[in-house]
Order: C-alpha cells, then sequence, then structure tokens
C-alpha cells in the first residue's frame, strides 16, 4: 500500500517541501530501500525509525518497504525525516489510516525508544507550512519544538512527544 506524507527539507534558512512516499509491499525477504538521493545521515535513519516503531509497540512490516523523498534534487540530510518516514511506513502497512495526512506537515527525529527529538528550522518549516501551496492546516513536530513553530500565525501546531502519540493524534484517539 503506497502513503504520502509532507515535510520539508532545510537549505540554509529556507524550508523547501518534500514529499515523503511510502510503499509496502509483499517481497520474498524483509528489506528496506531508500531512494530520492539521500544524504548518508538519512540512509542511517532507517535502523533508527525500524526501532523505534518496534519500541513502540508496532510491528516491523516483514515486506519489501521502498521510500521514496522527492524531489530527488533537493539535499536531504536531517534526521527530522524519521517522523514522516515511521509514520509513512505504518500507513503503508495497514497499521494507521492515513486521512489527516494531507492537512499536516510532519517533521520530527526519533529515538530508539520512540521518542521524539527536536529538529533545527522549526520555525522556517512552520512558516513554509503556512505559505506553501499544498495549502496545509498544519504542522506536526516534536514538543521541544513546539513554541518556535507556534510563532507563525494562520496554522495549527502539534506538538509530540513520541511516535506513538503522533500515531494518536492522527488517528483521531487524542486532541492535542
Amino acid at each position: 500500500m503506497l502513503a504520502k506524507l509532507q515535510t520539508f527539507s532545510l537549505l540554509g534558512i529556507d524550508a523547501l517541501p518534500v514529499e515523503v512516499e511510502v510503499d509496502v509491499s509483499p517481497g520474498a525477504i524483509p528489506k528496506t530501500v531508500l531512494v530520492g538521493l539521500p544524504e548518508q545521515a538519512v540512509k542511517e535513519s532507517t535502523h533508527r525509525i525500524e526501532r523505534a516503531m518496534v519500541n513502540s509497540g508496532f510491528i516491523r512490516p516483514q515486506d519489501r518497504v521502498v521510500i521514496n523523498l522527492a524531489p530527488a534534487e533537493l539535499p536531504k540530510q536531517e534526521a527530522s525525516f524519521d517522523l514522516p518516514i515511521a509514520l509513512g511506513i505504518l500507513a503503508g502497512s495497514g497499521q494507521i489510516q492515513p486521512e489527516l495526512f494531507r492537512q499536516f506537515a510532519v517533521v520530527g527525529e526519533l529515538a530508539l525508544d520512540g521518542s521524539t527529538r527536536p529538529v533545527n528550522g522549526a520555525l522556517s518549516m512552520a512558516m513554509a507550512t503556512e505559505s506553501g501551496s499544498k495549502r496545509l492546516r498544519g504542522i506536526i513536530v516534536p514538543s521541544a519544538n513546539a513554541a518556535e513553530a507556534a510563532v507563525v500565525d494562520g496554522i495549527d501546531v502539534i506538538p509530540v512527544d513520541s511516535l506513538s502519540q503522533a500515531v494518536a493524534f492522527l488517528s483521531g484517539e487524542l486532541d492535542i
């Protein structure tokens, strides 16, 4: 199943939109492939994401997982892709429903236990959420970045402490 989320890549102080596409499909051997010209730090994040998912009580799909970060020409070097990739894997594997994905951008680094860690450029990302061509309702950020992102008027800033809390919000089980 295919899941799509919006996030951002920093280029200097500018936050440029990136679409995270995650396709989970049957495969003889479980494998995760990251495409879209990610930098080494983003490639290495797949191990952190898998452990964060499992340690948060979710199941790592025993299928082929293809993650595309588009457009390919943008640099992608931040750990801020962890949370959107994890949510995409969970949606692509049918563990959560992606209804709210079209309304919110998602940024955040994940620790191995599934907790979120702050990211650089939350203000720029919130500004891009508000002014972007895809007019999103808001942005999901690590709680440590909430005050910075909340400076921007006209969007909902959703602070989350963990992958589980982001899932609960997106599933309608938690009103933040």
